[in-house]
């Protein structure tokens, strides 16, 4: 992922996913021309979810090389699509989620995000009860870091039981995968930090990611065994 703006976009989500709190409640990031980012967004309808929008910039020094981003603002809209009788609404998901990115340093940029000055908003969406958040970043963002390769999913087939390898281009990245569909992230409670082969005994849809210190975490690598 060469886009810092991408690079901010993801790390934000990932914030997100590595509380606890936001362990049953689906964080998507805008792809529009991802498929499967619509498929996501259908799911989610069920329930209270997030969306991190693509980030938007400001450059104010026209001259400077880079060029330099100043400053850039990203906005997370949360929306609660039917009534929850059980679990946060939407303006507390909303508020929880401005409080983990406020003072939040990306590790794709040297600088930290405050809460923009209109943080937290009432939306009028038809049909949905929706909140937006938006953060900055408090100076000038210019240069992204290299982004890890999705991780590899090795296995005989299909078809349950099977042994399944997994495995990351890159030395030293930690590969987290989850077995229940949720999302992989280092400190969600559904996910595993891969060791070694193991075993898959049942329909499984696996879900797997990479992180290490110096570079974006990695996409996604998916496999369904029935």
């Amino acid at each position: 992922m060469s886009s810092v703006l991408m690079s901010i976009q993801q790390e934000i989500a990932d914030r997100l996913l590595a509380d606890p709190f936001f362990a049953t409640i689906p964080i998507l990031v805008e792809q529009p021309r991802d498929v499967s980012y619509e498929l996501q967004a259908s799911i989610a309808a069920a329930g209270t979810y997030g969306i991190v929008l693509v980030p938007q910039a400001t450059v104010s020094a026209s001259t400077a090389p880079g060029p330099i981003f100043d400053p850039v603002e990203i906005a997370v809209i949360v929306r609660e699509n039917i009534p929850v009788t059980s679990g946060p609404h939407a303006l507390e998901v909303a508020e929880t989620a401005l409080a983990l990115l406020h003072l939040f340093r990306p590790t794709t940029i040297n600088e930290v995000l405050s809460a923009a000055p209109h943080a937290l908003q009432r939306m009028n969406e038809p049909g949905v009860v929706a909140y937006e958040i938006r953060v900055r970043t408090q100076a000038g963002a210019a240069y992204a870091v290299p982004q890890l390769d999705a991780p590899t999913i090795s296995s005989a087939g299909t078809h349950s039981p099977q042994t399944v390898t997994l495995a990351s281009d890159t030395t030293g990245a930690a590969i987290y995968y989850t077995m229940d569909g949720s999302q992989p992230a280092p400190r969600s409670p559904t996910s595993i930090l891969y060791t070694a082969p193991f075993a898959v005994n049942a329909p499984t849809r696996l879900r797997v990611r990479a992180w290490l210190a110096g570079y974006v975490a990695s996409g996604e690598t998916r496999a369904s065994y029935t």
